[in-house]
């Protein structure tokens, strides 16, 4: 906004993250607007307008970054034609690839089976196929289109008060697309203008389920074709848009309750069929062709692949990134749970511990593969994606670098530097120039490029990310005095925005889970022993106590050894990872409970218990 006569005005649709108690006090000169309940996108845009005093209104959403050009750009475009009612401009992804969403047409009969049957998709760029994606507009080339995307949307006041603002039928979704049609029956036009480029994450505004998204969005859709497609002969075109929205909701919705199930039962599948396969041949080969002659052997087999699927995801198997580690962790533990569990029978329905063990030895191989396979195809698989284990470098000047690496250090961020990348040719103690990155990051397997928004403009940023974008790197952005970075969070382009100032592993639902079932695990041990230390530990009967606390979830053994409040929350502990805390200042306590937290792993808990065994009465 530098150079312009502009004010700001923010809409908190009551976030819970203490984001505006945050800001509010670091930027005075905006104007905060806090709702006591999430009123949708319509209504909060709405709730703006009033308050505005400028002649042009642009709708932003919080999830981008604009270039430090575009608003002067955006507002010399649109005064230099009275016809022009409002504005969108080129978006990519956190990827730096183009999002289509950026210029759309108005929901058709054809596009909505074109798009329901994926030939959207397979044909991006032809008019037929992709119309309602304008596929064939050159992205790179100012249009007169029929839909602007709300995510960055300028336009006039004086318009906007005679249309009345946005829609408020509308939660979220199809607000835009509402608009964008308003303007045209108004008499003016909504144009896409290709001469500056914004990144826009995607899904920060729109957080939720994806369920709730998917109703959100088709039910947008219904209330536009009702309300612009319900009279005379565009009855049967309402009808048929109608059906199409329902089967491609259905249809949806339906993808996004079986994709995170596929993978269990795909894994469940081949323990079984490895079950069956062992057993038969151990029926031929050592038993002479005879059977085992337990009535329990069709049932157990898919309960025992049931039971190692279920033990499996308890320690991660099916965590959203997929590691090859966690993998073989979570098969082993799966594997040993099932023969545990087989051991406890009663002996007239166990049949054969070789049949167990030899299954539960394929089922992981033939899982293992299944993993290999889809990596091979993809780095992204029914809901999972592979975590990556390259290099890191930031585009920097040697101040911005210093900065960038303090910040990192203090937030304890787990990231291989491989070094920093000259803004300027022939810089010293650099790995390379702005020119090179591409080819260093190819032969350095550099998989994340930190961009550091300062000496470098992010109009200059925005454009070496499109440039970086087709070797798959993820790109975080640090703007100078920010004390923060903000990035993609996975490969999907609809990946939400993330703030990195501290990383705690503790957060992370695998470790959450694991932690859970360590204090189990030990609580049901000391409970099975519990004579033993009723005699050998000094407290025994309130050990044995802390046991069933820990059990019923009202405590855990290991947790923090200060008073703070910033830290992850978890419950109130036996003991602290400290073990007696005495001598040491709070502030100590509180450096060590946040390490603790960022590297928190579920061995060394089970460590410390036995460590600080006559702490836990």
């Amino acid at each position: 906004m530098e150079g312009l006569d502009a004010e700001l005005i923010v809409v908190d649709n009551h976030s819970v993250d203490g984001s505006l108690e945050y800001l509010m006090p670091l930027f005075p000169q905006v104007r905060f607007i806090s709702n006591q309940q999430n009123l949708g996108f319509a209504k909060a845009n709405n709730q703006a307008i009033p308050l505005c005093k400028g002649e042009y209104l642009l709708f932003l959403n919080p999830d981008t970054l604009v270039p430090e050009d575009s608003l002067h750009k955006c507002l010399a475009f649109i005064r230099s034609d009275a016809k022009t009612g409002a504005l969108g401009v080129r978006m990519l992804d956190g990827r730096g690839r183009f999002l289509p969403e950026s210029k759309r047409a108005f929901p058709s009969p054809g596009a909505s089976l074109f798009k329901l049957t994926g030939l959207a998709g397979w044909f991006p760029k032809s008019a037929l196929f992709n119309s309602y994606a304008l596929g064939n507009l050159n992205e790179h080339r100012n249009h007169t289109v029929d839909v602007l995307a709300g995510a960055f949307m300028m336009v006039r006041k004086e318009l906007l008060l005679q249309l009345n603002g946005f829609d408020e039928d509308y939660f979220l979704y199809g607000e835009d697309i509402d608009l964008s049609y308003r303007i045209q029956k108004a008499g003016f036009t909504n144009r896409y203008f290709s001469e500056t480029s914004i990144i826009h994450f995607k899904g920060e505004s729109s957080a939720g389920t994806s369920l709730n998204r998917v109703e959100y969005f088709y039910r947008a859709m219904l209330v536009f074709v009702d309300k612009h497609y319900r009279l005379g002969s565009a009855k049967i075109f309402s009808t048929f848009i109608r059906v199409a929205i329902a089967v491609r909701g259905i249809i949806s919705a339906l993808n996004k309750i079986i994709k995170p199930v596929m993978l269990p039962l795909m894994d469940g599948a081949m323990v079984f069929l490895s079950l069956q396969v062992v057993r038969m041949s151990w029926i031929q080969l050592i038993r002479s062709g005879k059977d085992f002659g337990v009535a329990f052997i069709p049932y157990a087999l898919p309960l025992f692949a049931l039971l190692f699927v279920v033990a499996a995801a308890g320690v991660g198997l099916y965590d959203k990134i997929y590691k090859t580690s966690k993998t073989l962790v979570s098969i082993a533990f799966a594997a040993v749970s099932m023969l545990a569990v087989y051991s406890l029978l009663p002996e007239q329905l166990r049949f054969s511990r070789g049949v167990m063990t030899g299954g539960g030895l394929l089922g992981c191989l033939l899982i293992l593969l299944l993993r290999w396979f889809l990596l091979k195809r993809s780095h992204q698989f029914f809901g999972q994606e592979a975590g990556t284990a390259g290099q890191t470098v930031i585009v920097s000047n040697e101040e911005e670098y210093r900065v960038m690496m303090h910040l990192l250090t203090k937030a304890m961020l787990d990231k291989k530097i491989l070094g920093r990348v000259s803004l300027h040719k022939n810089e010293t103690d650099t790995l390379c120039d702005l020119d090179g990155l591409s080819f260093s990051a190819k032969h350095l397997s550099v998989t994340e490029v930190i961009f550091c928004v300062g000496t470098l403009s992010l109009k200059e940023i925005v454009a070496r990310t499109e440039q970086l974008s087709v070797n798959g790197i993820r790109f975080l952005f640090h703007v100078k005095g920010s004390k923060s970075m903000v990035g993609s969070d996975t490969l999907a382009a609809g990946a939400k925005t993330i703030t990195a100032y501290i990383e705690y592993r503790i957060t992370q639902p695998y470790q959450q889970r694991m932690k859970r079932l360590t204090d189990m695990v030990i609580s049901i041990f000391f409970l099975l022993s519990s004579p033993i230390h009723l005699i050998l530990h000094k407290k025994g009967i309130c050990l044995i106590q802390n046991a069933w606390s820990v059990l019923l979830n009202k405590q855990t053994w290991i947790g923090y050894a200060s008073n703070a409040t910033s830290l992850p929350y978890i419950k109130s502990a036996v003991v602290s990872h400290m073990g007696s805390k005495t001598g040491f200042p709070e502030t100590v306590l509180e450096k060590a409970d946040r390490l603790y937290a960022k590297e928190y792993d579920w061995w060394p808990d089970l460590q410390l218990v036995f460590q600080y065994y006559q702490q836990l009465g």
